[in-house]
Parts: structure tokens; C-alpha cells; sequence
């Protein structure tokens, strides 16, 4: 049973929603929210949402990247 199934909260600064899913903060890098955690980031759904949306070029050109 790992954290989120047993309750903790979302990591970005100012928010005390439950969180959803666990991110390493080395996946967080590249956006723009602000988070405390040392190695683990737990986002609520709404965050996770926005996360995903920064995230999603990154990932498309890491496919590419990868492809050829």
C-alpha cells in the first residue's frame, strides 16, 4: 500500500487537496510548479492535469527523438 492509496496530500505549495498520483521530482523539473518534497512529488488531480499538459511536447519529442 503505498502513500496516495493511504492518504497524503498534494506537494505544491498552497494546496491541501488528497493526492491522485506520485511523480520523482526529476519529472517535475521541467515545470512550473512549486512543490516541497525531497524525492517523491504528489500531485491532486487538478495539478497532476496541469503537469501533464507542460509535460506533453517534452514527451511527444522524446518519441520522436526515439523513433528514428
Amino acid at each position: 500500500m503505498g502513500k496516495v492509496a493511504k492518504g497524503v496530500s498534494c506537494s505544491v505549495t498552497g494546496c491541501d487537496q488528497s493526492a491522485v498520483r506520485s511523480l520523482s521530482k526529476a519529472q517535475l523539473s521541467g515545470s512550473d510548479l512549486k512543490v516541497s518534497g525531497d524525492r517523491r512529488v504528489y500531485l491532486c488531480h487538478e495539478h497532476y492535469k496541469q503537469w501533464k499538459k507542460t509535460n506533453k511536447k517534452s514527451d511527444d519529442m522524446e518519441r520522436i527523438r526515439w523513433k528514428g
